[in-house]
């Protein structure tokens, strides 16, 4: 196994390290063979073309890269109009490599400055707008369908202040699409303005968009080595092969979450031990959720089933959620993200020699303290019958994001297998978007704005 390769940790979820609460290892090998049997299903399914992603480390980047070195070369800065699947991903790769504090200092030579417009929010995308110089800004549209609410509502205002800044020609050629390669309503468009565009593969959702058009676009923009992401996922792919479960760690990861489920722990800690990870954990939070949070089985039967998600970073929730962790609800399983290098590090100085509970960090690291921390916190959330799990980086680069991106990918349409759901479609979102567009006076939805008037009390309840 490379020194490059990301390793699953799973000591602190077994019965013989922790105690009872843990799974026993002859229990995880009795499900190997429904696991091989899940394994062909998901290998029919790609041959199928339903899980578009598993081909996504293998597509060809040229009409990618052509269009970022356009935008590269009329555009300082780039903002992606999407929400959900559309955003999250660009955005936890961007914040990984570039830094949590990446806006605070001008790009550097060759890059873009990334922005990702997730909210509908007027104080928070006006805010925004104001800040950037339209002549040096570059707009990408994100929406499989087109219709999108919160994307098309971005576009709309984007458009018209283009065209008055600096004309309609200059305004079209400002902006790209990124959608579905036959239908909605960006594709309409772009059929009849010269408007670039780039395709989403049709069996390619949203959360599981990221190796795709969707991330890699603005990725490359943002001056990021899009290459050696997919050649990471691509490694990652490799390792997955099997159809063995205690061969592959994403199968084996999904069969220690949803054995976890089934035991009572029905929420899922994310907890990078890297501020620079925690949209990777905000980003996990939307395929975990999305694709597994389901009312009905593939049967129809109603079985309202789901492991809720949580965002945390290390070791800042040590001090805010570790408490309940440790000491509430035994209905948690914590997945940590390790890093074995930082890529820096800060050298504690030798001060305050007289005080002994200040004087034993003179002379350590800041690494050397993180990873402390983080080695503290499992053992203590193992000594007490807690279980945890551990996604191991060498690094923060983008090979090693590709495989974790890639692994976590694929746990979650296993994870859907064992449950026996659709881990592709998201119905339960459906209705709330529908409601919306009755309020918002979309043709078509006066039904469920009615819907909405009836259920709303007025000022009864209101104190």
């Amino acid at each position: 196994m490379s020194e490059r390769t990301v390793k699953l940790d799973y000591a602190f979820c077994l019965e013989q390290i922790i105690g009872v609460p843990g799974l026993g290892l002859e229990h995880l090998r009795s499900l190997a063979p429904r696991v091989a049997e899940l394994h062909r299903l998901l290998q029919e399914q790609r041959q199928d073309g339903r899980l578009g992603f598993m081909g996504l480390p293998e597509q060809d980047l040229t009409p990618i890269l052509e269009q970022a070195a356009r935008l590269s070369s009329i555009a300082k800065d780039l903002v992606v109009l999407g929400i959900g699947g559309s955003a999250l991903g660009a955005t936890a790769v961007d914040m990984a490599l570039r830094g949590f504090l990446r806006h605070a200092a001008p790009a550097e030579p060759g890059r873009m400055r990334l922005f990702v417009a997730d909210n509908s929010d007027p104080r928070f995308f006006g805010s925004l707008l104001d800040q950037l110089d339209l002549s040096r800004t570059a707009f990408n549209v994100v929406s499989k369908s087109g219709s999108t609410a919160e994307t098309v509502a971005q576009f709309l205002v984007v458009r018209e202040l283009l065209e008055r800044a600096l004309g309609p020609e200059e305004a079209l050629r400002r902006l790209l699409f990124t959608t579905d390669p036959k239908e909605g309503n960006l594709r309409a468009i772009a059929q009849q303005e010269p408007v670039a565009v780039l395709s989403v593969p049709p069996s390619v959702g949203g959360r599981f968009s990221v190796l795709s058009a969707v991330g890699l676009l603005p990725l490359a923009c943002a001056g990021h080595d899009v290459w050696a992401l997919l050649e990471g996922a691509a490694a990652m792919a490799a390792d997955c092969r099997s159809g063995q479960l205690m061969k592959n760690p994403a199968y084996l990861l999904a069969v220690l979450a949803v054995e976890s489920a089934r035991r009572g722990r029905n929420v899922l800690v994310m907890m990078p031990y890297a501020t620079d990870l925690f949209g990777l954990a905000q980003w996990f939070a939307q395929l975990w959720a999305e694709s597994l949070g389901k009312a009905r089985s593939l049967e129809g039967e109603e079985v309202h089933l789901g492991q809720t998600p949580v965002a945390a970073v290390g070791a800042t929730d040590q001090h805010s959620q570790l408490q309940l962790y440790m000491e509430g609800p035994p209905d948690k399983l914590i997945m940590f993200l390790t890093l074995g290098n930082y890529g820096r590090d800060q050298e504690i100085p030798p001060l305050y020699q007289d005080i002994p509970s200040i004087a034993y960090l003179g002379g350590r690291s800041m690494a050397e303290l993180i990873h402390a921390e983080a080695r503290a916190t499992a053992a203590a959330l193992a000594s007490q019958g807690r279980p945890s799990l551990g996604l191991r980086l060498p690094a923060i680069d983008a090979f090693a994001l590709g495989q974790v991106i890639y692994l976590l990918e694929l746990a979650t349409v296993m994870a859907g297998a064992l449950l026996n759901i659709n881990p592709l479609d998201q119905p339960g979102v459906e209705l709330s978007k529908q409601l919306t567009y009755g309020l918002m006076g979309r043709p078509g939805y006066a039904e469920q704005a009615q819907r909405i008037t009836e259920l709303e009390t007025g000022p009864e309840f209101i104190l």
